[in-house]
């Protein structure tokens, strides 16, 4: 038999270029009939190779490379496994050397593992004759055709396989640059390593010993072992008193249903099926696990998602305290979650707030045992953009052309390197010479091989005997994980859970937390009303930020059309906004407000279909179609749900034939089950599991619910989440002020590291303050928690050591007003900060020695800084306005203009901005022109004013003054800015739009008796202007009369309302 039995996979990570799906179509071309893999230290490929060598009928053959050392001489070793135990023997062997990250094995640590392992020494020099003496009574011990003759040993031809053909050794070049981080040299001609796959001609001129090659044969026939699959190694749920896992489970299940008031027979029956299809499975065990866990979270205070994925549709779950999803209640399938149809594990994903999700990972790893619970491994490849970059960096390529290379392959999720060819700019940039031509090439051997491990977010894997007896192990960031990928640990039998973090979760704890503390009230998440009016009121608006899968403009402008009215929508809309089903939300948004618009294919489709006014949404709704139309069980719906989203036409073909059948026999007309087929294919791409959809539903409800009751509560949340970023800070402290939520300045007494809420509003966090970091915010905290609130600016500076204690640090402070409490203007603290840092600073730290020695420190009163600017620092050093600014001040003054702000403006319109920064410049035809940076008082925006609008408004841009411009919005590189049309002081549009108004609306009539013999009930003369009365309770306009212009009273009657309650139009 023909063998290779040294076969480096690209698994051996930057080692080797050579793909699995190579090696083996190699193996098939060249005749060779076995082949070995032997990676070095590691297992990672053995599934791949396994699964590739057994479809193309090759025998695989498990082996591993390590360098044995007995500490002054290390040589290069090939260990081969000859059956299972030899197997699992190396799975050891090997997470020993990856778990204590060992570079070379001591022969002592082979010899614990090598009883059932052939052991070929390649290379033996007189130095190692000790090494291979240690072994002589190991029944298997070989040495390579380069080794020396040493009496009574074998020798065998075995040879390095690390890339395809002689051509790809230019691979094993750029992969050790690449690991190495150095440079590839360029210069001279590539080294040949004869690592290649050989072909059957290039053996036959090796000229061979035979005896070597015979032996070969001998090793490939001994070495016989296998992956075996799908077997049983689900941990045992350790129960009370010995009693068996399934008599345990249901006697916790009928407690549990007795316990809530819910009809009991319904529920029964539901029940007893589930626990016959899990126990018929055998999955007691794991229902009893995943119960425990979550148990142990929530008597723990880590807060737990209500459910995740398919799990929610399961009774069993919901009394386990798994999922708080009644799924009768909201009509679950059993089945979308467990078919008896098809035995898989049960998925059960469960979402934890992700601040402390490692304490119910440590609660795992200590009831189980430290080698009983592990992560997954994930690998990263050199995919098209990643290997662009390396092998450029590895080439000398510089920044400016590394960045060129990024900017031409597009963004896309698998984009490829000839996809990336198709484009002009990029085909253009091979070509430019012959040095980017021979990138390409590098680039193109080397795109997908995988380059570095690292951790799989959310799985981990648990089990009752250590894990090496069924894997290798490996280490990684944070613990033990399986060397092979999620699906591969799933196939060979092993218990997955996935515990995600979810910072939802966090937030909605944080805010249940403080209500508690601050005000007294316990809410109960569990029991508060899903049919809130408020709740859907917000929603209806789209006011969703900081609301969980609610958040995105679209979902917010799908909100608004639709105004949600129960709980159900919401579900809906989570379940439609996705692509595919979207071009189905204006029908289910028309068909919800007009339900005369609803119609079904059949009369017998409505009970399924009427929640979702005749649009397919769920998953769940396919396969009960299924079930009502063509009497298929639930099992085969969900297996006629997966054949549709699989598009298997084969499949396929023979469900719809089982569909039309079932149908018949069903009492429908061929046509019509024909069309109900067609229109469920249509669907099964993009339904959603309804299961994951409630459940996640159910979060956002219950954030919209804190929006709602304690705004200040989630607001302070929300902000301290995005601490860092400044751009949506600024965003959620805009909406805040909007929401009518005061914004209070940072307070050295009350604020911390996270925003603060109180019932006067929220504090700042110190550290939204620019140049003030984690560090500083701590010691000023720490402080104030020992020895109480700061008493004022002074005791503050001597409370705090000289190294935080910077001029920088104390300006910032002031500035922002967070010293406003102790009821001193910012000007009068600055004039203090030379005080308290030229003071004698080693008698600070001791406050009896301090006042006893130093003069008394002085307050010299100033008068406050300008309001514009106060305004100006705190936009500097927070990026956002906290004091009102004074444009902000003017518009609420004035207002009654009806002008707008840059947020909500539209072309054309008239908005009230001061103008922040006005550069001019010079057009190519000598004209002057200017960029402008707008403030309206809450946020800023880029403007332009053009040659011919400059000229006109050239002089009045050189007053510091306040402005009315109105122009065209337009997006340049991704940004929104003005084309300026037209500037006008605001005096002069002030007493324009007084001279000139068309009309007057008033929403508030209290103080009209005053002007009643002003108001005529018709228009006698040009100057007369309509007054009209908006009742906004029931949003109606009704005309109250006329009034003259230029009457002498004109201007009282207009300055009488307040600026809110009138408009000029």
């Amino acid at each position: 038999m023909v063998a290779y039995l040294n076969i480096h996979t690209a698994y051996d990570l930057l080692n080797s270029s050579l793909k699995i799906e190579d090696a083996v179509r190699l193996a098939v071309s060249e005749n060779v009939d076995a082949l070995a893999i032997t990676d070095t230290n590691v297992l990672y490929g053995f599934p791949k190779f396994y699964d590739a060598c057994i479809a193309n009928n090759i025998k695989p053959i498990f082996g591993m490379t390590i360098y044995v050392t007995n500490g002054l001489n290390t040589v290069e070793t090939v260990v081969l496994v000859k059956n299972n135990d030899g197997l699992k023997d190396l799975y050891q062997l090997s997470s020993e050397i990856k778990m204590n990250a060992l570079e070379h094995v001591s022969f002592e640590l082979l010899k614990r593992f090598s009883n059932n392992m052939i052991i070929i020494f390649k290379k033996v020099g007189d130095q190692h004759r000790d090494i291979v003496q240690v072994f002589e009574t190991h029944n298997d011990i070989y040495m390579d055709h380069l080794s020396i003759s040493i009496q009574g040993r074998k020798h065998v031809w075995i040879q390095d396989v690390c890339y395809q053909t002689r051509q790809d050794a230019d691979t094993i070049s750029a992969l050790a640059a690449i690991r190495d981080n150095t440079k590839l040299d360029l210069i001279h001609d590539q080294e040949d390593f004869g690592a290649h796959f050989l072909t059957e001609k290039e053996i036959k001129q090796l000229d061979i010993n035979q005896e070597y090659l015979t032996q070969v044969d001998v090793i490939a026939q001994k070495c016989n072992a296998e992956l075996k699959y799908h077997q049983s190694l689900l941990p045992q749920y350790e129960t009370p008193n010995d009693e068996s896992a399934k008599k345990y489970l249901w006697r916790v299940l009928v407690t549990q249903l007795k316990k809530l008031e819910l009809n009991y027979d319904v529920y029964l029956e539901r029940l007893k099926y589930e626990y016959k299809v899990i126990t018929n499975m055998g999955f007691e065990d794991y229902f009893l696990i995943v119960s425990d866990l979550i148990h142990y979270a929530k008597t723990n205070d880590v807060m737990v998602g209500p459910g995740r994925g398919s799990s929610a549709g399961s009774l069993v779950s919901y009394l386990l305290g798994i999922t708080t999803i009644d799924p009768i209640k909201f009509n679950l399938l059993f089945e979308r979650f467990l078919n008896p149809e098809r035995v898989t594990m049960p998925d059960i994903d469960i979402d934890f707030e992700d601040t402390r999700r490692e304490r119910v990972i440590q609660y795992v790893q200590e009831k189980y045992g430290e080698l009983h619970v592990s992560g997954i491994v994930t690998f990263g490849h050199l995919l098209a953009r990643a290997v662009a970059r390396d092998v450029g960096r590895i080439m000398g390529f510089d920044e400016v052309t590394l960045n060129e290379i990024s900017s031409l392959i597009p963004h896309k999720l698998g984009i490829t390197l000839d996809e990336a060819y198709q484009i002009d700019d990029f085909k253009k940039f091979v070509h430019r010479n012959h040095r980017h031509e021979r990138w390409f090439s590098i680039c193109k051997k080397l795109e997908g091989l995988p380059r570095h491990t690292s951790t799989h977010a959310a799985g981990i894997i648990i089990n009752d005997h250590p894990l090496y007896e069924y894997a290798p192990l490996t280490k990684g960031d944070t613990g033990l994980l399986t060397q092979w990928t999620m699906t591969e640990a799933e196939r060979i039998g092993l218990l997955k859970i996935d515990f995600l973090g979810l910072r939802n979760l966090s937030i909605i704890h944080q805010i249940l937390t403080q209500v508690k503390k601050d005000l007294g009230i316990n809410i109960d998440i569990e029991k508060i009303p899903f049919d809130d009016q408020k709740v859907f009121e917000l929603l209806s608006q789209g006011d969703t930020t900081g609301i969980f899968q609610l958040e995105s403009d679209g979902v917010r402008s799908v909100l608004k059309k639709l105004k949600p009215e129960h709980f159900e929508d919401i579900v809906a809309v989570t379940s439609l906004y996705r692509p595919g089903p979207m071009e189905e939300i204006p029908t289910y948004i028309t068909r919800r407000h007009d339900p005369s618009k609803v119609q079904y294919l059949h009369p017998h489709l409505e009970p399924i279909l009427k929640n979702t006014y005749g649009v397919i949404i769920y998953q769940e709704q396919i396969m009960q179609i299924a079930s009502t139309f063509a009497n298929f069980s639930y099992g085969e719906a969900d297996i006629l749900r997966r054949a549709m989203s699989k598009k298997n036409r084969a499949v396929l073909e023979s469900e719809r034939q089982h569909f039309i059948e079932g149908a018949k026999q069903n009492g429908y007309h061929e046509d019509i089950s024909k069309q109900i087929f067609d229109l469920i294919l249509k669907f099964a791409d993009y339904g959603f599991p309804r299961a994951h959809a409630v459940s996640y539903s159910k979060i956002a409800y219950i954030m919209s619910f804190l929006k709602v009751h304690y705004p200040n509560y989630f607001y302070a949340n929300i902000l301290s989440n995005v601490i860092g970023s400044e751009k949506k800070t600024a965003q959620m402290i805009e909406e805040a002020k909007k929401q009518g939520i005061t914004i209070l300045p940072p307070n050295i007494n009350e604020s911390h590291w996270f925003y603060k809420p109180s019932q006067e509003g929220i504090y700042l966090s110190i550290g939204t303050i620019k140049g003030v970091g984690y560090q500083s915010v701590k010691v000023i905290v720490d402080e104030r928690y020992q020895n109480g609130k700061y008493k004022d600016f002074f005791d503050f500076a001597r409370r705090i050591p000289k190294r935080v204690k910077t001029r920088k640090l104390l300006e910032a402070l002031i500035l922002v007003g967070a010293f406003d409490a102790f009821g001193k203007t910012r000007s009068t603290l600055l004039q203090a900060i030379d005080q308290v840092l030229d003071g004698d600073l080693n008698i600070e730290q001791d406050g009896f020695l301090f006042d006893i020695l130093t003069p008394k420190q002085m307050y010299e009163d100033k008068e406050e800084l300008p309001d514009a600017l106060i305004s100006q620092y705190e936009k500097e050093y927070l990026g956002f306005y906290v004091s009102q600014h004074p444009v902000d001040k003017k518009f609420v003054a004035k207002q009654y203009l009806t002008i707008f702000k840059l947020s909500n403006a539209q072309n054309n319109k008239p908005i009230l901005v001061q103008f922040d920064k006005v550069k001019q410049i010079r057009t190519k035809n000598g004209q002057n022109m200017a960029f402008v940076i707008l403030n309206d008082g809450i946020e800023t925006l880029d403007g332009v004013i053009f040659p011919n609008q400059f000229k006109k408004y050239e002089e009045l841009l050189s007053h510091n003054d306040l402005f009315i411009v109105s122009g065209k919005f337009d997006h340049r590189k991704q940004q929104r800015q003005l084309i300026i049309n037209e500037i006008q002081t605001l005096a002069t549009f002030e007493e324009q739009k007084l001279a000139f108004a068309k009309q007057i609306i008033i929403r508030n009539k209290s103080q009209i008796d005053m002007f009643e013999e002003m108001i005529k009930a018709t228009k006698e003369n040009a100057n007369d202007v309509m007054l009209s009365f908006y009742d906004e309770t029931i949003k109606q306009m009704t005309t109250i009369g006329y009034i003259n212009q230029k009457d002498s009273m004109f201007n009282n009657f207009i300055q009488s309302f307040n600026p809110s309650d009138i408009r000029l139009i």
